[in-house]
């Protein structure tokens, strides 16, 4: 086959290349499903950390809350009411003793409010006294309910009024019980929890690097497999589609392929005609004389020897860009492009000497094998293909009544 024809091969069907865009796609679709699945998780483990530690800090919360109302009951009730209340002294000791209690545990401020959800007490004094309208956590808090939000303050001043920078920290809202049981007031308090911050992205970076090393390894072989299977795969198309255009036997076009190579060459026709390009497309059919007296003498493994080296002989006579193809049994069709017709019959003149000067020589037989030849010449596009066969079919005829072993041109 001349390297015209691996073009034309390659131009008739492109499923060649169908796994190497396969492969392609399952790149970029495994690049954006490991990068969208260490997205996901790296978001995923940082929210459960987070809730991790914002449970903790209100488990915390809860407890060092429970301990100090305990321990600071008398102050906090004092009068036998069961409402929330500090006198001046009271205030002033509550605080000292809270502060004290307080300081081990990375309490950073506390406030106290009372069922009218007033600020009867907080570390920052200058709120003490204030009213607090439309908080709904503290309005959870004084129904029974805890409370806890996870924040970042740019700034925060500790027990000890020392300004922290940069702080997260967990406000908790708690619900404070007296003696009876019932809801006197509640308690806010600010757990600085700045110290998990790094252990937080310790744990998500760590873990999506175990994450993203298990995922490469399993893609990367994954895609080793797939790049393998691709390349049988592009092996068996390649395969496929040789045998879809070409003749088994003498590796030559055949006839569906050779007539859409001409149809092909008509549409550039076409094309050309507004650049007043005159040229034509030049039609050849041949047909081995005798054939069948070949097959009934020698055998048909004989007959495919000479059809085999009957195509090597047009091939090696033929130009780069002309196209040969088997038409059927023993006949035979060449297209000559962008040719005039004297071209034409003088390429079809070359391959008939080709085939009759030199006999074939197959194991201890000799055969004188000659071939006749109709010629034509497509010269306008519109015309269509299959007028032009048809004359250069009744061109072969008029060379096979003449004796054989002929070359009979007909003009359109």
């Amino acid at each position: 086959m001349t390297s015209s024809q691996r073009i034309d091969f390659h131009r008739l069907g492109q499923l060649e290349s169908n796994p190497d865009n396969l492969q392609r796609l399952l790149l970029v679709l495994g690049v954006v499903s490991v990068i969208l699945i260490l997205t996901l998780s790296g978001v995923g483990i940082f929210r459960v950390s987070t809730e991790a530690v914002l449970s903790d800090a209100e488990d915390d919360a809860v407890r060092i809350a429970r301990v100090m109302i305990s321990q600071q009951y008398q102050y906090l009730f004092s009068e036998r009411g069961g409402d929330i209340s500090l006198n001046t002294r009271e205030l002033s000791i509550f605080d000292q003793q809270a502060k004290d209690f307080l300081h081990p545990f990375a309490i950073v401020k506390i406030k106290l409010f009372d069922l009218n959800r007033e600020i009867i007490y907080s570390t920052d004094t200058n709120i003490i006294g204030m009213k607090v309208k439309n908080n709904t956590r503290l309005d959870r808090a004084l129904r029974g309910e805890i409370d806890s939000k996870l924040e970042t303050k740019d700034q925060v001043y500790d027990l000890a009024e020392e300004q922290l920078l940069d702080v997260d920290v967990v406000e908790t809202y708690l619900p404070v019980y007296n003696s009876a049981g019932e809801i006197a007031g509640s308690l806010e308090f600010y757990l600085d929890v700045t110290r998990y911050r790094n252990d937080i992205t310790r744990r998500v970076t760590s873990s999506i690097l175990i994450l993203a090393t298990i995922l490469v390894g399993v893609f990367a072989l994954s895609f080793w497999v797939v790049r393998m299977g691709a390349k049988q795969l592009k092996l068996l198309l390649v395969q496929l589609q040789h045998m879809a255009v070409t003749d088994p036997l003498t590796g030559a076009f055949n006839r569906g392929a050779v007539i859409h190579r001409a149809e092909e060459e008509l549409l550039l026709m076409e094309r050309r005609k507004h650049k007043k390009d005159t040229s034509k497309l030049g039609v050849i059919m041949m047909d081995i004389d005798h054939f069948k007296k070949i097959n009934d003498t020698y055998g048909h493994q004989v007959g495919d020897e000479v059809l085999l080296e009957v195509s090597r002989r047009v091939t090696a006579s033929l130009r780069e860009y002309d196209t040969f193809g088997r038409y059927g049994g023993e006949e035979f069709l060449v297209l000559i492009p962008n040719c005039e017709c004297d071209e034409a019959l003088n390429s079809a003149e070359r391959i008939r000497r080709s085939v009759a000067d030199t006999p074939i020589k197959i194991d201890k037989n000799t055969l004188h094998i000659t071939a006749s030849f109709g010629v034509t010449c497509c010269q306008d596009s519109a015309e269509g293909f299959d007028m032009a066969l048809q004359r250069a079919d009744d061109a072969l005829y008029q060379a096979k009544h003449a004796g054989r072993n002929k070359t009979v041109s007909l003009e359109a």
